[in-house]
């Protein structure tokens, strides 16, 4: 068996989604699925724990900021909000995609980037030392509403320090050598998502 190591560093970027300049994105508000159901993508272990209201405004407050630089027409949550309410929700699994693609419809919209929490652990400890670093487990899931196409961001990283995996040190040093809050976490992984998705 032949094991390969890349570094953040070293790995070149994905290219970003190509999204057409005068398209209409919808931009839901962050949820934190606790069902099967509820998930576009039917692949991670769903957290116990349920995540503060205001850990999910202050994402949606976060990727409002970095989807108000888009080249696209956006439609915020406020807008959507009739939409989700008007469209039912299935309970079977594979529902959601679909869910979301009549919410699209409803707006209408191009494009729906639907944004999911689903793990948050704070830092235990200060910049300098920890008992637990962060830990953020998010999805960015834009669905394409007419060609039916999804492209899926997801962002799972517990910080981890030099002594556990010298490959991070490009991403350790980027956070400047310290232990950092699951806000910051998040923010760099929101970031870095919106690149890759090309919004």
């Amino acid at each position: 068996m032949m094991l390969t190591f890349t570094s953040w560093a070293c790995t070149p970027r994905k290219p970003a989604y190509e999204m057409p300049e005068k398209a209409v994105l919808a931009v839901a508000n962050f949820s934190q699925p606790m069902h099967r159901w509820q998930m576009i993508n039917n692949h991670l272990v769903i957290g116990e724990k349920r995540v503060d209201k205001d850990i999910l405004a202050k994402l949606d407050s976060e990727l409002a900021g970095l989807t108000s630089k888009s080249r696209q027409a956006i439609v915020g949550p406020r807008l959507l909000e009739q939409c989700t309410q008007l469209v039912s929700h299935g309970t079977d699994p594979g529902s959601a995609f679909h869910y979301w693609v009549q919410v699209g419809r409803c707006v209408p919209a191009d494009y729906i980037l639907v944004p999911f929490l689903f793990d948050w652990k704070e830092r235990r400890g200060n910049e300098w030392s920890v008992e637990e670093p962060a830990k953020v487990t998010l999805e960015l899931n834009l669905i394409d509403i007419n060609e039916l196409k999804l492209q899926r961001f997801l962002f799972d990283e517990r910080q981890q320090s030099l002594s556990e995996n010298i490959l991070n040190m490009g991403v350790f040093f980027k956070r400047g050598a310290r232990w950092v809050s699951a806000g910051e976490l998040a923010g760099g992984g929101l970031e870095q998502g919106v690149k890759e998705l090309g919004l």
